[in-house]
């Protein structure tokens, strides 16, 4: 990991220090992930109880903001590189990583269970880094707002970072191990605004405190795990912490001759020598290593990245070998890249694409138990996820067409489930009708005051339903495609995305009215603007999306007073009352778990619960896949040539229609826990009733949050 690299050289003080001031004037390149990882697991800043509450960590927009202050302030530009598309040489990893994250989890609960709070939020604190794509989306969406320069990078941030300081554009690389893999001679490793100092570390001083040439440092790196974007440690040494990992895969070489390949080999040879002839051919954990090893030093040597001229191209690419893909991934269309490159889609459907499994893991919860398991795998969620990849697939390779992806369970590996994509005919059908211009956008107003005008670019959900309320304005827009219809502004491109989207979820007719369960939306929607639930919220689309979140969990049938999990094994469900008390607390607790939290920026002290972290967890899995399906109707309407072609060339609308478009951020459970202890509380008896606002520390506005609540509820 990349904390475990910069806990060694800081430990064994090699990195140099200088003034801030040195770097006025220059740009850098700073690798987010590697920003965002030391922000979650550095002690100062990092939130613990993070993997108990889900959603953003309450200090990050604080944080990010006192970073992008400190770099004006000293006259530094940054570009942002985030991570793109996974290696193959992570395949067959991960799901091991993750399970052990969630023993983790599960261990940091049991911990909590036995009224062993200090020691709880230790435990919890070493999985902040677990199940973070919906933070690093955030944060892209957070620096665009704030006019950062963002790119996504093909594969590995580290990579790119690398290319641009090969190329001048950028003057220095701020990031770990990762970046002097992939050739940077240097690496920033640490910003300190209060002291105006900065530190970095340089290849040759590692080398030199190792004794190791280039090609065996990487291999001392990929053993210990500090570059965990292309592989994890070696499985014998999983059990040691960060510094002692490194220190013990040093000694490894040293018995190997500095010879990564032949410490990876010798420990694979062992592991298949000491299974019985009767065991299971499926090579060990040990000998599949060895292969992802491979794979990984042929990533580092041949790292793909995006060019200035907008080519996707790896490294010595005139000694790239004919079996690339086993150890880069399948390649994509570079127009894909590119809509990945400036933020308009994420890479989770291309990952999904490219490596032909869809693999699911555990939740923060720890356990995944009860009607979890059931969804994660059920209709609903594959139906999703096949349209999402259809979409994506109808412009691809007619390779792609004909290659199904698999679904594949952490609880079930071998049970994988293929979600029928080839079989998926016109994925685009109800798409294909939507391509409305900008003059001929309907008008909507606001169900609570007339005179105010309904935007997309604010409230696209609201504007989407409100603007088809009248039957004639919404056939009017039932637009086929033509030479003069392609669409070209951010507002047009919101719109039409998130029409598209609702009308494949059910929620728009054939002919654009609204369905049946698109008017009961818009009454739930009307009833939120009459009654001013809009204006009480941090954020704009706060409710609308918690509106739209809750029809969804009504049509898979969770949104209810029914019990999903076992108590027994998931604590913290409602304990005081009737068992119709218990039920009603539970239900409208469920429905808290959609809005968000206002809390200080600070980390959390207050009350858990895992039975309603349980729900949440379902409720951030139906998100993501609605957000999925969103991205790939707005990478639909480029790869179709619904939109203007130099629209497609602008990276500022581009990064704005991804960080507008709707569901972009998972809350956390801060607003169901505050609900949940209120109720159980109201069905107390009235002299033994206490103040929850005792227990929320850091809470804003307690009585706020809880009539936003009984407005959504109301709703």
């Amino acid at each position: 990991m990349a904390s475990s690299f910069k806990d060694y050289i800081t430990t064994h003080n090699l990195q140099t220090w200088g003034s801030l001031s040195e770097f006025s004037g220059t740009r850098l390149a700073i690798d987010a992930e590697d920003y965002l990882h030391t922000l979650l697991t550095n002690p100062q800043t990092r939130e613990p109880l993070l993997p108990a509450l889900g959603g953003l960590p309450f200090a990050l927009q604080k944080h990010v903001d006192e970073s992008l202050q400190g770099f004006k302030d000293a006259g530094i530009d940054v570009v942002w590189l985030f991570n793109g598309l996974q290696s193959a040489s992570q395949s067959g990893e991960a799901v091991d990583e993750w399970r052990k994250a969630s023993e983790g989890l599960s261990h940091a609960w049991r911990v909590y269970d036995e009224g062993k709070g200090d020691e709880a939020v230790v435990a919890f604190g070493k999985s902040c880094t677990y199940k973070t794509a919906h933070i690093t989306r955030s944060l892209l969406s957070h620096l665009h707002d704030k006019s950062q320069t963002i790119l996504v990078a093909p594969y590995t941030a580290a990579a790119q970072c690398v290319y641009l300081e090969s190329t001048s554009h950028v003057d220095a690389i701020a990031g770990s191990a990762s970046a002097l893999i992939f050739g940077a001679e240097r690496v920033i490793t640490t910003f300190d605004f209060s002291s105006q100092r900065i530190a970095w570390v340089e290849l040759r001083t590692l080398s030199g405190k190792f004794m190791l040439n280039k090609p065996a440092f990487e291999d001392l790196m990929l053993l210990s795990g500090c570059i965990d974007i292309l592989l994890p440690c070696l499985p014998e040494l999983e059990p040691q912490d960060g510094i002692t990992r490194i220190q013990s895969a040093r000694a490894m070489l040293t018995r190997f001759r500095d010879d990564g390949h032949a410490a990876a080999l010798s420990v694979a040879q062992n592991s298949q020598m000491a299974r019985p002839p009767t065991a299971d051919p499926t090579p060990t954990p040990a000998m599949q290593y060895l292969d992802s090893f491979r794979r990984a030093k042929y990533a580092i040597r041949h790292a793909v990245h995006l060019t200035h001229e907008g080519h996707v191209t790896p490294f010595a690419a005139e000694k790239l070998p004919n079996d690339a893909h086993d150890f880069v991934g399948q390649r994509l269309p570079e127009e894909v890249y590119y809509y990945l490159s400036r933020g308009l889609i994420g890479p989770r459907v291309l990952n999904w694409r490219t490596s032909m499994s869809v693999t699911e893991t555990p939740p923060l919860d720890g356990l995944g138990v009860g009607v979890y398991r059931d969804i994660v795998r059920g209709k609903g969620m594959n139906g999703l996820r096949a349209q999402a990849l259809a979409l994506l697939t109808k412009s691809l390779h007619r390779y792609y067409q004909k290659t199904d992806v698999d679904l594949v369970c952490w609880f079930n590996e071998a049970d994988k489930r293929p979600l029928g994509i080839p079989d998926l005919s016109e994925p685009s059908a109800n798409a294909d009708t939507w391509h409305v211009r900008e003059p001929s956008l309907p008008k909507a107003s606001s169900a609570g005051s007339a005179s105010t005008q309904l935007s997309p670019m604010n409230t696209p959900i609201l504007y989407a339903i409100s603007s088809l309320a009248e039957e004639t304005a919404a056939k009017a827009t039932k637009t086929p495609r033509s030479d003069s219809s392609t669409l070209s502004s951010a507002t047009e491109l919101i719109a039409n995305t998130t029409w598209r989207f609702l009308h494949d979820r059910g929620y728009i007719n054939p002919d654009h009215s609204l369905s049946a369960w698109g008017k009961a939306l818009k009454t739930s929607l009307d009833y939120a603007q009459q009654h001013n639930l809009l204006n009480k919220t941090t954020s704009p689309t706060e409710i609308e999306e918690a509106l739209l979140m809750a029809y969804e969990l009504l049509r898979l049938e969770i949104l209810t007073t029914k019990p999903l999990f076992p108590t027994a094994q998931l604590s913290g469900a409602p304990l005081r009352g009737t068992d119709t008390d218990k039920a009603n607390t539970l239900l409208i607790s469920r429905v808290a778990s959609l809005g968000l939290f206002k809390h200080a920026a600070i980390g959390y002290t207050g009350p858990l619960s895992r039975h309603l972290l349980a729900y949440q967890q379902l409720t951030s899995l139906l998100r993501s896949g609605l957000r999925d399906l969103l991205e790939m109707h707005a990478a639909n309407i480029f790869l179709s040539g619904s939109a203007d072609r130099k629209t497609a060339g602008s990276p500022t609308v581009l990064t704005e229609v991804g960080s507008k478009l709707p569901l972009a951020r998972d809350p956390d459970l801060g607003l169901s826990l505050v609900v949940k202890s209120y109720l159980d509380e109201l069905s107390n008896e009235p002299e033994r009733r206490s103040d929850i606002r005792a227990w929320f520390n850091h809470a804003e506005d307690v009585e706020g949050d809880l009539g936003k609540c009984w407005g959504v509820w109301e709703a």
